[in-house]
C-alpha cells in the first residue's frame, strides 16, 4: 500500500463501523483488500472533492475523508434508506466532519457536492453513467466496477481518466460487486441484467443463464436452462492448476467469441463457456459442466487451445476502452498491443 492508503486504513477503525451491537458483523460486499487495492487506484490527495456510490456501514466514507483531509469534502449515496442513520451515527461518532451521506440512485451522483476531483463506486453500473461524468472537475479520475459485455455477472473494476468531458486511458483487473440498482435487490445472487433464463429455489442458490446469442431465439435459453438443472454432466477443468480461470475470462472478454456465455449453477456458483441452440458448456473454478452435443465442448476446448498459442494473456495484458452511448459510456475490453520494444523482427 502507498503510505497514504495505509496511513488512512491504520487511523480509521474497521470494527466501529462494522460491528453491530451484539458482536456480529454488518455483511460487507467489498472485502478489505479490494477496498484498499480501489484507494490506491483513485489516488485521492489533500483537498479532493470525492463522490462516492454505495455507504454501506460507513467504512469507505470514513478512509475517504481521511485521505481528503480537513480541506476535502466527501458525498457518499446511498440506495438503501435504512443503513443511512446508522452510517451517519457511526462516522459522527468518529469524528468525520466532511463527509455527507444521502439517499438516491447512484447513477444520478450527487450534483449537490459537484464538482468532483475523484468519483469511487462500490456498486456495478452497467455503464459509466453520463451524470457522473457531467459532475466531475477536468482530469479527474473515476474508479468503479462495470459492464464489459452483454452478459450477466461480466464485469471488471477499471480507473477511468476523464479530460475534456471524455473518460480515457482504461485500465482494467477483475473484480466486481453487486449491480447498481435503483431500489433494493430482493433476490440476492441473480444478476439484475442480461439474465436469459432463470430458476430460483427456496433456500438455495438461483440457477440462471445468460446467452447474446440465443438471446432472440424463442425458448432456448429456457431449454438450456432446465437442461442443466436436470441432466448435466460434471467432469474436471480441463484448465491446468497453473492456468488461471480469471485470466481466460479476461481473454474470453477482450476476444468476445460469439457463442460466449455466463450462468449460475447453483452451489457450483458462476461459469463462463459456450452455448447453442443445441448446449452448453461452463468452466467454474473446479469444473467443467456440460449439457446437450459435445459440439459445445469441442468449441470451448478450442477457444482454451487459442488462449494457449496466444501465451495466455490475461488480465495484465487487457485494457479498456469506452464507446458513448445514450446513458453514458459503455467499458469493453480488449487485447493490449506489444510495445514496439517488445516486438521481435
Amino acid at each position: 500500500m502507498t503510505t497514504a492508503v495505509a496511513d488512512a486504513v491504520a487511523a480509521v477503525d474497521y470494527d466501529h463501523f462494522v460491528t453491530e451491537p451484539d458482536g456480529s458483523a454488518l455483511p460487507q460486499s467489498s472485502s478489505v483488500t479490494s477496498i484498499q487495492q480501489m484507494l490506491e487506484d483513485l489516488d485521492v490527495r489533500p483537498g479532493h472533492r470525492v463522490l462516492e456510490i454505495g455507504t454501506g456501514s460507513g467504512y469507505t466514507t470514513g478512509l475517504l475523508a481521511n485521505l481528503a483531509g480537513p480541506d476535502g469534502l466527501v458525498r457518499s449515496v446511498e440506495v438503501l434508506a435504512d443503513l443511512i442513520p446508522r452510517a451517519q451515527a457511526r462516522l459522527q461518532t468518529a469524528g468525520v466532519t466532511t463527509a455527507t451521506v444521502t439517499n438516491g440512485d447512484g447513477y444520478a451522483g450527487d450534483p449537490a457536492g459537484a464538482p468532483y476531483d475523484r468519483v469511487v463506486a462500490w456498486a456495478t453500473p452497467h455503464v459509466i453513467p453520463s451524470t457522473w461524468i457531467d459532475q466531475i472537475a477536468q482530469d479527474a479520475v473515476i474508479v468503479a466496477p462495470v459492464k464489459v459485455a452483454r452478459l450477466a455477472r461480466a464485469h471488471a473494476i477499471v480507473t477511468v481518466t476523464v479530460a475534456g468531458g471524455r473518460p480515457s486511458a482504461v485500465s482494467a483487473r477483475p473484480g466486481g460487486y453487486i449491480e447498481m440498482h435503483p431500489e433494493p435487490v430482493t433476490v440476492f445472487g441473480l444478476p439484475l441484467r442480461y439474465v436469459d433464463a432463470s430458476h430460483v429455489p427456496d433456500g438455495a442458490e438461483p440457477w440462471w443463464f445468460s446467452s447474446p446469442a440465443l438471446r432472440e431465439v424463442p425458448g432456448a435459453p429456457s431449454q438450456i436452462l432446465d437442461r442443466l438443472r436436470s441432466d448435466h454432466l460434471a467432469s474436471a477443468t480441463p484448465l491446468t492448476t497453473a492456468e488461471d480461470l480469471d485470466d481466460f475470462t479476461a481473454w474470453l472478454y477482450a476476444t468476445a467469441p460469439a457463442e460466449l456465455a455466463t450462468a449460475g449453477l447453483s452451489d457450483r456458483f458462476s461459469g463462463i463457456g459456450a452455448a447453442t441452440e443445441h448446449g452448453a458448456a461452463f468452466l467454474t473454478e473446479d469444473e467443467l459442466v456440460a449439457v446437450g452435443s459435445p459440439d459445445v465442448v469441442r468449441t470451448l476446448t478450442l477457444w482454451i487451445e487459442r488462449w494457449r498459442d496466444a501465451g495466455q494473456p490475461g488480465w495484465s495484458g487487457i485494457a479498456g476502452v469506452v464507446v458513448p452511448n445514450s446513458e453514458g459510456w459503455r467499458v469493453r475490453l480488449t487485447l493490449q498491443l506489444p510495445a514496439i520494444a517488445d516486438l521481435k523482427f
